[in-house]
């Protein structure tokens, strides 16, 4: 770290995880407190809210002068080549016969029939543009999503063109950014937009599942309190983890602990604890505002089975 140029320049924070045989340094999205902590759990929750969820994501800049598609990866985005089947702009996406703008026919019976020629249109030049547009993003949409994999998309552009890619888009994950048009922004604020765009559809996500855990008919399902969500955690019983922000709740690990495991110090958060237990046990973590879980308990969880 000493050595490296962009550390001695500043920066975004950082948080080291020290442990024997590990080593791991991540840059931060989020300003964090500075403190150093022993315990038998990294620390994690402070960097949770603001830790991306995917490994990968893919951001798609809309424009119809130029389409731009950049890879995220690791904190960094940047740009990579379209797949060839997807055009390069919208003017140079397809070549449309001119319509048939005029019909001519001629009305028939009674004395206030009008003799001659009728024109009838097929279609205002608006209407035309929007059907070209879709047809557009339909054949973008389909070539991306094999390349995609199953990664992320977000959308950048302006209102209207982001309403009418998500209209005809069968990709299942698709986000899309607060609107604004791409065409002069750079990739470092196309990746700040796509960020932005991942982290609120986790937060999304933490709401959706604490709707799940207040309306669960299977109260067996769903527990809360610290120790005994811990304790579900460390058999692997935890499905969803719901957390507030900024919590902590200081105590010893308990009695499933071996311990030796809690060695090396005595009280530690046990909120910390029950989340790396729960992603140890292939669950997933939520972050929620302080309160808004409610009730008297900063965390809840969503249980594979009951005990």
């Amino acid at each position: 770290l000493v050595e490296n140029p962009a550390s001695v320049a500043g920066g975004s924070d950082s948080v080291i995880f020290v442990s024997p045989g590990l080593f791991r340094h991540l840059g931060l999205l989020a300003p964090i407190s500075e403190r150093l902590i022993v315990a038998s759990h990294p620390h994690i929750t402070p960097i949770l809210a603001h830790l991306m969820p995917q490994k990968v994501f893919y951001v798609l800049a809309i424009a119809k002068k130029l389409l731009r598609l950049g890879r995220w990866h690791n904190g960094q985005c940047a740009e990579v080549p379209l797949p060839a089947g997807v055009p390069k702009s919208f003017e140079a996406a397809l070549v449309f016969d001119q319509p048939d703008h005029d019909l001519q026919s001629r009305s028939a019976g009674g004395s206030s029939a009008q003799v001659g020629p009728t024109r009838f249109g097929t279609g205002s030049e608006r209407d035309l543009a929007h059907d070209r547009l879709h047809h557009y993003f339909q054949i973008v949409d389909r070539e991306l999503t094999g390349f995609l994999k199953g990664a992320p998309l977000v959308l950048v552009g302006i209102t209207q063109e982001l309403a009418a890619y998500r209209s005809v888009s069968e990709y299942p994950h698709l986000l899309a950014a607060r609107p604004t048009s791409p065409e002069h922004l750079t990739w470092e604020e196309l990746k700040e937009r796509g960020q932005e765009a991942v982290l609120k559809a986790q937060r999304r996500e933490a709401e959706r599942v604490l709707g799940e855990f207040r309306e669960s008919a299977r109260r067996d399902h769903v527990t809360s309190g610290v120790r005994e969500v811990l304790e579900a955690a460390r058999e692997g019983r935890v499905h969803k983890l719901l957390l507030e922000n900024s919590v902590e709740h200081k105590g010893l690990l308990g009695p499933s602990f071996p311990v030796d495991f809690a060695r090396i110090e005595g009280e530690q958060d046990l909120i910390n604890a029950a989340a790396v237990e729960t992603i140890r046990g292939h669950g997933e973590v939520y972050m929620l505002d302080r309160g808004e879980i409610g009730g008297s308990s900063p965390i809840a969880a969503v249980l594979r089975y009951s005990d």
